[in-house]
């Protein structure tokens, strides 16, 4: 998610919950797609040592996600900072950018077997505080803060890669 509360006036919870929980919704959805994929592939036998091959493929998409963030931490965009609405179709684009990852993390996890209500509990949760404090994070420090919070992220990721890439050779 991108660091944009620094463009809002203020905050209004009766907005950012409904929101929130309708990203989490379209995470879930997206996480259930890909789990459905791959579960399935397991249950019949089509795939040789899954749970190793899910948690390579979960390194792979903490790895990229680390890569990505990294690259806009020191990308140096010219902030113009002025209040307007964003389009529809903005959000909407960066709304499946990151339904994407999830999509792939569904895949991963239904590769390795992972209790499925445990990884969507985890989805909503994580989804509504992560939202949530892009924005009071933005609100709060703005545009300077942003590549700090990116690199915090990427090393946050890359250890999460390389416990996946242990946990497939333990």
């Amino acid at each position: 998610m991108r660091i944009r509360g620094a463009m809002l006036q203020k905050i209004n919870p009766k907005i950012l919950i409904p929101t929130c929980l309708l990203l989490a919704l379209i995470q879930c959805i997206f996480f259930f797609g890909g789990y459905f994929i791959t579960y399935e592939m397991v249950q019949h036998d089509e795939v040789r040592d899954a749970s190793n091959l899910g948690f390579g493929l979960a390194a792979i998409i903490y790895f990229l996600l680390a890569v990505r963030l990294i690259h806009k931490a020191l990308r140096h965009d010219d902030i113009e900072e002025k209040r307007e609405e964003m389009s529809v179709k903005y959000y909407v684009l960066i709304i499946l950018a990151g339904a994407i990852y999830t999509l792939l993390a569904g895949l991963a996890s239904g590769l390795m077997a992972a209790n499925i209500w445990l990884m969507m509990l985890f989805t909503v949760a994580s989804t509504i505080v992560v939202v949530s404090m892009g924005i009071y994070t933005g609100y709060r420090y703005g545009f300077a803060s942003r590549p700090r919070v990116y690199v915090i992220g990427a090393v946050l990721l890359i250890i999460a890669g390389l416990a996946s890439l242990l946990s497939a050779f333990i």
